[in-house]
């Protein structure tokens, strides 16, 4: 019985300690990161949010409003916000067609890329902050301005003709401090269960087998711990997803960004915890045939037992 239990408490560790390595690694590793950055980048409304910052960031860079209130006369010069909004609504609108491009893909990957190490270093607490502003973590789209230019002029939006963009660097906040600092904690719990569930899950395998009296049975056990420990896994991780979103937003990307980063990490887990299910199931699988096998030498050997000899 407490090889059993013991077998049972390791299956359910170790899917824990697989999900815990997993999610830390999508959350600290390049590739992952990129894929996951592209992801961002691809979803419509992520590239609605992503024009609109840096339309923002080009009409006050030009000082438009400052510009309209010196031309309107008098009373009139209080609706230069309205003038500036309209203006930036029509930079958007050409900034989101540089923001679908491939050319655009590419300057957003080579930016994440860059600022990758950075990232990490934030996390991890080795260096706070240290990348391009103070309040966070931001990408450097500075190279997309003559491509949105060029849009402008193609839609036949001079209104900006004449600014002088010298100096302007495309500053894109990906996560601001706060949803860092979140992350910071996510990782070292995450790391922390990603050494001490598999940790405990051999020493209790061990145990247990060494412990168990029918083995066939407590590889049993183990193989529904395991299967137990994937479904909690996935209710955490269903039940958690909108506080997760709520959590990491903050950054100009908003709602929408953090919700695709959230829901491509999650996919990502259930690749790890359906591999996991399955390996589970197979153990299960060849426990249960092993145990009717078993049992029917035994009863078997019960009734030779039993018979009258000849």
């Amino acid at each position: 019985m407490i090889g059993a239990v013991l077998l049972f408490l390791a299956g359910l560790s170790a899917t824990f300690g697989v999900a815990s390595f997993w999610t830390e690694r999508a959350i600290l590793d390049q590739d992952t990161w990129v894929a996951t950055s592209k992801a961002i980048v691809n979803n419509p409304a992520v590239q609605q949010d992503v024009a609109s910052a840096l339309a923002t960031q080009i009409v006050d860079f030009a000082g438009v409003d400052n510009l309209v209130s010196s031309v309107l006369p008098g009373p009139l010069g209080g609706i230069s916000g309205t003038v500036t909004d309209k203006v930036t609504e029509l930079v958007a609108l050409a900034t989101v067609q540089v923001v679908k491009t491939d050319a655009f893909i590419s300057v957003w990957e080579s930016a994440v890329r860059a600022t990758h190490d950075e990232f990490v270093h934030a996390v991890d607490g080795n260096d706070r902050f240290v990348s391009i502003d103070s309040q966070g973590l931001s990408l450097d789209l500075g190279t997309s301005l003559a491509e949105i230019r060029r849009q402008l002029d193609s839609n036949g939006i001079h209104v900006l003709d004449k600014a002088n963009f010298q100096g302007l660097s495309l500053q894109l906040p990906l996560i601001d401090a706060p949803g860092l600092e979140r992350l910071q904690t996510w990782v070292h719990a995450l790391r922390v269960g990603a050494i001490v569930f598999p940790a405990f899950a051999v020493i209790a395998a061990i145990a247990g087998l060494l412990l168990a009296r029918r083995r066939v049975f407590a590889v049993i056990a183990g193989a529904i711990g395991a299967l137990l420990g994937a479904g909690i896994v996935v209710l955490l991780a269903s039940s958690g997803r909108d506080q997760a979103i709520d959590y990491i937003t903050g950054g100009v990307l908003g709602v929408a960004s953090a919700t695709v980063i959230v829901d491509q990490v999650l996919s990502g887990l259930d690749e790890a915890l359906l591999l996991t299910s399955a390996l589970a199931v197979v153990v299960l699988v060849v426990g249960l045939v092993a145990a009717i096998l078993t049992s029917r030498d035994t009863n078997a050997n019960r009734a030779d037992v039993a018979s009258p000899s000849a």
